[in-house]
């Protein structure tokens, strides 16, 4: 008889009750209508306080679900899920999902083609997420040569493009490559950019990252997203009130946010295989941002303007979203005249 490989899906989860719930039913359902053996779903949740374990265990019996205090973060406890996975469910492939994503209805039928076809036991898979409402606007992928894949249309001519890192809204991961690699690094990148990091020391190790258009799922992507996701110097320029700027020098010190200090060196080229970084490199991280920020104040309206529209451009959203990005810098700059 011929061996399925097993699947199994890991989720960290917290405080977000109605994604987990909504993902937990497009999994579930799906997972039956194939009826196919060997998929499983492992949660962790890592201290909700919003009924998020109660529903699991009322409405999800068949989910493994496994607890924490609030400290594990996105990288611990996906490395939890990892372990369990492995040691518990001796699964041959690990898929990293995220909760507040809508899959696509033949997701699961993609997903198990993927890893039966024995293709891509070496290789790491990314799916795309799309927008809502743009729906051919890609906005959770990765990397390809540096920049974003953006848009639907680079899947034009094949189903699979090479990836230098990806997001971790959905990683396809075969249980051989964690033995080699290893789990993602808990201590130097405990929440953002582990994904990242992770793929980047996959392909290091020799093998394949792509991305895969058969692996697609979408989420309400909104203005405030996308903003968050400019660089930290951009962001200051477009929102100048107190508050706004305050929040955006908070953020370098913050694991909740994307572009903190402890992420910006740890990715540097220059520190990524080092074991210890001297505390010194993110003070100076840190007082480096911060000139930077008060140095944009000063700099000519025009090359910041053409800074931002050459990232705009490079990031390929729709029209309305570049306008609206723009527009919101114009309303600031008028309510402070008023």
């Amino acid at each position: 008889m011929t061996h399925l490989p097993q699947i199994a899906f890991i989720i960290p989860v917290r405080n977000r009750r109605n994604y987990t719930n909504n993902i937990l039913t497009q999994l579930t359902w799906q997972i039956k209508q194939e009826n196919r053996q060997g998929v499983s779903i492992i949660v962790v949740d890592d201290g909700s306080t919003d009924g998020t374990k109660e529903m699991i265990q009322t409405q999800f019996s068949s989910v493994f679900l496994i607890e924490a205090d609030g400290s594990l973060w996105w990288a611990g406890a996906i490395v939890k899920g990892m372990e369990y996975a492995i040691n518990a469910l001796e699964a041959d492939y690990l898929v990293w999902l995220n909760d507040d994503i809508c899959i696509t209805d033949n997701f699961i039928n993609n997903l198990i083609k993927i890893c039966d076809s024995g293709n891509y036991d070496s290789t790491v898979v990314g799916g795309i997420v799309l927008d809502q409402t743009y729906t051919d606007w890609i906005v959770y992928s990765g990397l390809k040569d540096r920049k974003p894949v953006s848009h639907i249309n680079a899947f034009s001519t094949s189903d699979e493009l090479e990836a230098d890192v990806l997001c971790g809204n959905i990683v396809v991961i075969p249980r051989k490559i964690v033995e080699q690699v290893g789990f993602p690094d808990t201590v130097k990148l405990p929440h953002h950019g582990s994904d990242y990091e992770y793929s980047m020391r996959v392909k290091k190790a020799g093998f394949r990252v792509i991305f895969s258009c058969n692996l697609k799922a979408s989420t309400d992507y909104t203005i405030s997203d996308f903003t968050r996701y400019m660089p930290y110097w951009m962001q200051w320029y477009l929102q100048p009130d107190l508050a706004s700027r305050w929040k955006i020098i908070k953020g370098l010190t913050s694991l909740k946010a994307n572009q903190n200090i402890w992420l910006i060196v740890n990715l540097h080229s220059q520190n990524r295989e080092k074991q210890m970084i001297p505390i010194w490199n993110y003070l100076f991280c840190y007082i480096n941002k911060v000139i930077r920020f008060l140095i944009v104040d000063f700099l000519p309206k025009d090359y910041i303007q053409s800074r931002i529209q050459n990232h705009l451009r490079e990031q390929n959203p729709p029209a309305a979203i570049i306008e609206a990005v723009i527009q919101r810098k114009v309303i600031s700059e008028k309510e402070r005249l008023i």
